[in-house]
């Protein structure tokens, strides 16, 4: 008798896709020069203040199975490291312990966006003001200003304002990636 095999096409998600947070290896916390020094980095990356801690919280370092570093505050991951550099997270912006320039989508483009895929011009409602390419920029839905993405630029404000296709911002972080999903227990 012979066997057919059925062979599923492999998922076809972001090439930056992110691994699966089982675990975070060599977690510990800093000590007050430590998260000092965190914070002024994390301030130099984003261009934008860290404004939601207060002097009590006590933040946690670790390593990722890839071994990227991460932030961690009372259990949830709040910054994340991507290609060396330091990225808040969603939880980080809803929680309003930093804020960065967003770019406003509509409605249609969230479906697409939840699952990890770039934003597109056309999609773009609205676009802060200062943003320079390579900025970190959250990605947020018109109807209530939540944030869905973390992304890096790829165009100034002033070049996204009179595109009007193509890729603007690079999906780094978005909701349902295995960053939201470490911290949702």
């Amino acid at each position: 008798m012979l066997m057919f095999r059925r062979f599923q096409k492999a998922p076809s998600g972001p090439v930056h896709e992110m691994p699966k947070i089982e675990r975070i290896k060599k977690r510990h916390l800093l000590k007050k020069k430590q998260q000092r020094q965190e914070i002024e980095t994390i301030e130099t990356d984003l261009g934008h203040p860290v404004k939601g801690l207060d002097d009590k919280a006590q933040l946690e370092g670790g390593i990722l199975d890839d071994g990227s570093r991460v932030l961690l505050l009372d259990g949830d991951i709040v910054f994340f490291e991507h290609e060396g550099r330091m990225f808040p997270t969603l939880r980080s912006l809803l929680a309003g312990i930093v804020t960065i320039p967003t770019i406003t989508i509509d409605m249609g483009a969230v479906k697409f966006v939840v699952n990890g895929a770039d934003i597109m011009r056309p999609g773009v409602t609205k676009i802060d003001d200062g943003i320079s390419e390579g900025d970190i920029v959250a990605v947020v839905e018109e109807r209530h200003g939540k944030p869905l993405a973390v992304g890096v630029s790829m165009l100034s404000s002033g070049e996204m304002q009179v595109a009007s296709t193509g890729k603007v911002i690079q999906s780094i972080h978005h909701i349902n990636d295995p960053l939201w999903e470490f911290s949702k227990v």
